[in-house]
């Protein structure tokens, strides 16, 4: 039985494809169309590394923003839900999540039973998510690799205080024509994204073990600030932060196949 799961966000679209209790194959394809296109193009990919066709599909759900315009799609799932279903099933342990992605950042706890309660999110100021990183990136001539790595070379941060993404980047752009070192403008983006990230989190009651997920999530630098603004290690997820959500959705579209299967029987 195949099973598939697409997370179209904001920045990236995303899809796993599970031959029962195994991934068969997942990608990440960061874009600039239209989120239908998007959808597609890492769809046919995917199908195109394993050979499957989208008729091989026993079910597909669909989650992020743009969830409703994937045309492949039997049905679509909340996003908490589907972030929910994927990190637990990576990481059974985990209670909290903090997401960060392309225009959004939330939180929220797991109960044992796998129920979520608890969440928190902003979605008014771009501040801290994966858009602004990109921007700041751009601003620098970096990739997001790139000032990833980079913020490890520091040796003295610059601060950077606005939390408007436009103030940020005229802050940023005050350093480089200080002669601050790109790696110390780096660190100090980083920091500013975490705590950003953290103060969000504050709100909610944090339940070990923490999961750090979502794009923003694979910058090492901003990971690594947000564990020590909020004082704990992030679980070891061993899965791409950014698939979890589809997989999460494959996940879905695999237990209402076998609920409606059960009730045919």
């Amino acid at each position: 039985m195949l099973f598939a799961g697409c997370d179209v966000g904001a920045i990236a679209a995303k899809v796993v494809i599970l031959d029962e209790d195994q991934i068969l194959v997942q990608g990440v394809m960061p874009y600039k169309m239209l989120p239908r296109q998007a959808a597609t193009e890492v769809m046919e990919k995917a199908l195109a590394k394993t050979g499957l066709t989208l008729e091989s599909l026993d079910g597909c759900m669909a989650c992020g923003f743009g969830r409703k315009v994937a045309p492949f799609a039997t049905g679509h799932v909340p996003e908490v839900l589907s972030l929910s279903r994927g990190v637990r099933w990576v990481h059974p342990g985990v209670s909290t999540v903090i997401d960060a992605g392309g225009q959004k950042i939330r939180a929220f706890n797991i109960e044992p039973d796998g129920k979520v309660l608890d969440t928190v999110s902003n979605e008014k100021c771009a501040s801290g998510t994966g858009k602004f990183i990109e921007v700041m990136a751009k601003a620098l001539d970096l990739s997001l690799d790139g000032a990833s790595q980079l913020c490890f070379e520091s040796t003295d941060p610059v601060l950077i205080t606005s939390q408007c993404g436009v103030f940020a980047e005229s802050e940023l752009i005050t350093h480089v024509n200080n002669g601050r070192k790109r790696a110390d403008i780096v660190a100090g983006l980083c920091r500013s994204v975490a705590t950003r990230v953290a103060s969000l989190v504050r709100s909610l009651r944090l339940e070990q073990e923490v999961a750090f997920v979502g794009g923003v999530a694979k910058n090492a630098g901003v990971a690594e600030y947000t564990g020590r603004e909020l004082g704990v290690p992030f679980a070891d997820l061993n899965f791409d932060p950014q698939a979890l959500g589809a997989l999460g959705a494959a996940l879905v579209a695999r237990e209402r196949h076998t609920a409606a299967k059960r009730s045919e029987g």
